[in-house]
């Protein structure tokens, strides 16, 4: 029985001994790791790993709101321009005689092309913007 109670007692003084390094290393650890962020050239690897990633998606969040805002702003004008096309097609019918008609039918046949000459352009412009801020955002953030 003694040698139990012997074996016991140097287990647990064992145990404690091992219990007190490990906490005298964390608190190693965590003293380092304050004194580290604490000096201004030498900053911490997660606190600047989470600054970029803040930065990215804080960047990327602006990027996607300017981009549906410019989107907002082509559909409004489309609109507009199917509203005034659709106004004038029905004005067509108010046409004294035939070389007014045609007149008339060749003006809106016109500013109907200029205007889908001019949507497919901004199209293609807002995709290559959008194109141009995304790989800056990417490379950016690879850097």
């Amino acid at each position: 029985m003694s040698t139990d109670t012997a074996t016991d007692l140097y287990g647990n003084v064992l145990k404690n001994m091992r219990n007190a390094a490990e906490a005298n290393i964390k608190l190693q650890q965590d003293m380092f790791r304050q004194w580290s962020t604490m000096w201004p050239g030498f900053p911490s690897p997660q606190s600047v790993w989470l600054d970029k990633v803040r930065d990215f998606q804080h960047q990327w969040a602006n990027t996607v709101s300017d981009l549906a805002r410019k989107h907002r702003d082509v559909l409004d004008k489309q609109y507009q321009a199917a509203l005034e096309s659709l106004e004038e097609a029905l004005r067509l019918g108010e046409s004294g005689n035939p070389e007014e008609f045609r007149k008339r039918t060749e003006q809106l046949c016109r500013k109907t092309l200029d205007c889908m000459r001019e949507v497919s352009e901004t199209q293609m412009k807002e995709f290559q913007d959008a194109v141009n801020k995304w790989t800056e955002l990417a490379t950016k953030a690879g850097s």
